[in-house]
């Protein structure tokens, strides 16, 4: 493989899964040869996404900032993020307390072009009918088809760096 790209990938692992570290391990050293073979330019990891994060738990990882960012690029494309993420109420018993959640998938990853989004997976179109995963995203570079990216339209971001906890770089 030769690098032909300038993209950057980011790699969300959730950290609160059991049963799935192996899986979670092959994603990941798949993510890290294409930054060693030179097909992406950039990898970043962040290994400590929870499953359901609240306003108040994202003052430490801004996950829930990242979402949105996702979630923007998924309306900007006629896609969703469900069902891999879920966004919903959960209430505590006994205290009237609601809080919106997101449910977040065992694995998730984003496909950056400098200051652009470029594509989010896992995902499905509008219709839900069609789903793009994190493999098929793999697949796509692993075969060195980057135009396979171009059928997803690019949503600027107004960061130029990740926003990780944890940098496995």
């Amino acid at each position: 493989m030769t690098s032909t790209t300038d993209y950057r990938v980011e790699l969300y692992l959730r950290g609160d899964t059991y049963g799935s570290y192996d899986r979670q391990q092959r994603i990941l050293q798949r993510v890290e040869g294409l930054e060693s073979e030179g097909v992406v330019a950039d990898t970043d990891v962040d290994a400590s996404w929870q499953r359901i994060r609240t306003p108040e738990q994202d003052c430490r990882d801004e996950a829930l900032e990242t979402y949105e960012e996702l979630r923007e690029w998924a309306t900007e494309n006629g896609h969703r993020l469900e069902p891999a993420f879920q966004r919903r109420n959960r209430s505590y018993i006994g205290t009237g307390v609601v809080d919106e959640v997101v449910v977040f998938p065992m694995v998730s990853l984003a496909v950056y072009d400098e200051n652009d989004l470029q594509a989010v997976f896992p995902c499905a179109d509008e219709s839900g009918e069609v789903y793009f995963t994190v493999q098929d995203c793999l697949d796509a570079f692993e075969r060195e088809e980057t135009d396979w990216f171009e059928q997803f339209a690019p949503v600027s971001v107004d960061r130029a760096s990740p926003r990780l906890t944890v940098n496995a770089d």
